[in-house]
């Protein structure tokens, strides 16, 4: 039987302990009649997605341009050249391909780094430890980021990430060698781990319960990867393509300093004023005319430590035996997303046909996912919530691979290649779509508010830890078996599939957890102090 949705511990009402030392506190009393229980009830005074939910998704989507643009840049920047003599095209090194081809018969989709005058040649695999590099900064970013999030807030650590995404691409664009290169990739990783795992989180915070999946779809690079592969064709070189896809985006900082920092962040950590503030400005944004105070927020549940005295680390993600089912879980999801594209060799020079159209080609196919989400979150059946989606959607992609791996052993034919491929794409569309948005979803909905984030990026190291897993399972295909990396992928998948079948609660529409269960919960008297030493602060 799957478990009940996440709920924190009920609060003590109790102040007697308190009561001498706050007999002197006067706080005005809530003039405007709210009734607010829980935090998710704000969302019925400010709407539960209005004009800055929208503002927020499009804002999104603007940045995914630039997060994704520089996250496959690489995948344009390491296309080979190709030469009209057949036997010096036959060679496998990039770099003796330059080297022995008349300039006169050398042809290139893409001015890339093996083009680019003794920029990274003779050390033809630079273009490949440079990806791995990116890879490791965007994981140190994800953690990182996701620490400082729940720590200084969601809404500055997000702004230093996009700041940080458009300095580091546009230093590699101006990069005198691979050296400067290397650290202008690696620097790429980091901010975007920081940058989409921080406003996540937020986007998560500030919409209502039932349209916080269509926030998390704004994260889809669909329409990111068509733009990029575009931007790659009309500017043909990588350093064209690097100072495009950076400057283009340079609005997006001035439009984030619009967002609001979550209340939700703001309330567990006492600053109630703050979180009124902010609570305001959404409701004048979406066209309410409903005011906050301090008092109208007291009642939402937050733990008795004063201030920001609690710090929460990885050790609180399996605090309770709840949230190490709900860990492990997690755990063996996040492997798959990586994974999963990794292994069935996902190359744009591999793929038959203009590497531009591979990679826009697969931001096309999976336009359809949001509006398929959006429709089975809003119109669906009651019975195909957020656990159907995620415990079907790995199932699909297990079968998908396993189907792979029984044609593999039927007879080599043209129609059976194409029948691989095209299953082994459906499967990783599904997981990388759907399963990524539900998944993703979860890992926000399951986590205390002061652990939100860190959860949320550190599931995302374990995503790149399966992202580099990949390789090592390809390999295994020519020692072991040809079907080992589809076989051990499926595995873990199945694995994913059952675990979130058994442990996962619904948590559509349902209301996210504050606090960890088993927490002492801070009484009535003690908001009553944090509200009225945050005023003498203020003055």
């Amino acid at each position: 039987m799957p478990s009940k949705s996440p709920s924190p511990s009920s609060s003590s009402s109790s102040e007697s302990s308190n009561g001498s030392a706050t007999e002197h506190i006067m706080l005005k009393p809530a003039n405007n009649g709210l009734n607010i229980t829980v935090f998710e009830d704000v969302f019925d005074h400010i709407r539960q997605y209005g004009k800055y939910q929208l503002f927020m998704l499009v804002v999104i989507q603007y940045a995914m341009l630039n997060a994704a643009g520089n996250y496959v840049f690489m995948s344009f920047a390491s296309l080979a050249p190709m030469c009209d003599d057949p036997m010096i095209n036959e060679l496998k090194n990039p770099c003796e391909i330059v080297a022995r081809c008349p300039a006169n018969q050398t042809h290139a989709h893409f001015n890339s780094l093996y083009t680019d005058a003794a920029f990274i040649c003779p050390i033809v695999q630079l273009p490949h430890h440079m990806q791995t590099l990116q890879a490791i900064g965007s994981g140190i970013g994800a953690i990182v980021g996701g620490h400082m999030a729940d720590i200084f807030g969601r809404k500055w650590v997000t702004y230093a990430g996009a700041v940080q995404t458009v300095a580091f691409g546009l230093t590699g664009a101006f990069a005198v060698n691979w050296a400067m290169l290397a650290a202008a990739m690696f620097g790429m990783g980091l901010a975007y781990g920081a940058l989409v795992d921080a406003s996540m989180t937020l986007a998560s915070e500030t919409v209502g319960p039932k349209y916080r999946i269509v926030q998390t779809l704004a994260f889809q690079w669909s329409l990111a990867l068509i733009v990029s592969s575009s931007i790659a064709y009309f500017t043909g070189s990588w350093r064209s393509y690097l100072l495009a896809v950076n400057l283009i985006c340079l609005p997006v900082l001035g439009l984030m300093l619009l967002w609001r920092e979550s209340p939700r962040w703001l309330i567990q950590k006492k600053q109630y004023h703050e979180a009124a503030k902010e609570l305001n400005s959404l409701a004048k944004w979406n066209g309410t005319d409903v005011r906050f105070t301090e008092n109208d927020l007291l009642v939402v549940e937050v733990a008795s430590e004063h201030g920001t005295d609690k710090v929460y680390s990885l050790w609180h993600l399996v605090a309770n035996k709840k949230l190490v089912a709900y860990s492990v879980v997690m755990a063996l999801s996040a492997l798959t997303v990586e994974m999963c594209v990794a292994v069935i060799i996902l190359d744009v020079q591999i793929l038959a046909g203009n590497p531009f159209v591979n990679v826009a080609l697969y931001g096309i196919l999976r336009l359809w996912v949001p509006f398929f989400i959006v429709f089975i979150e809003t119109k669906g059946s009651t019975c195909l919530g957020r656990r159907t989606l995620f415990v079907g959607s790995q199932a699909t992609t297990a079968l998908c691979y396993l189907a792979v791996l029984f044609l593999s052993t039927a007879s080599v034919s043209s129609s059976t290649g194409v029948a691989k491929t095209v299953i082994a794409m459906i499967g990783g569309i599904i997981n990388s779509s759907i399963f990524f948005t539900v998944y993703k979803q979860y890992s926000i909905e399951l986590y205390p508010t002061l652990m939100r984030a860190m959860a949320v990026g550190t599931f995302g190291v374990i995503e790149r830890v399966g992202g580099g897993l990949a390789p090592q399972l390809v390999a295994m295909n020519k020692w072991a078996w040809p079907g080992s990396a589809l076989a051990v992928t499926a595995f873990v998948l199945i694995l994913s599939a059952i675990a979130g079948a058994i442990v996962l609660p619904e948590t559509r529409n349902a209301r996210m957890p504050d606090t960890v269960d088993g927490e002492a919960m801070a009484t009535v008297a003690e908001k009553k102090i944090s509200v009225r030493m945050a005023a003498l602060n203020n003055h």
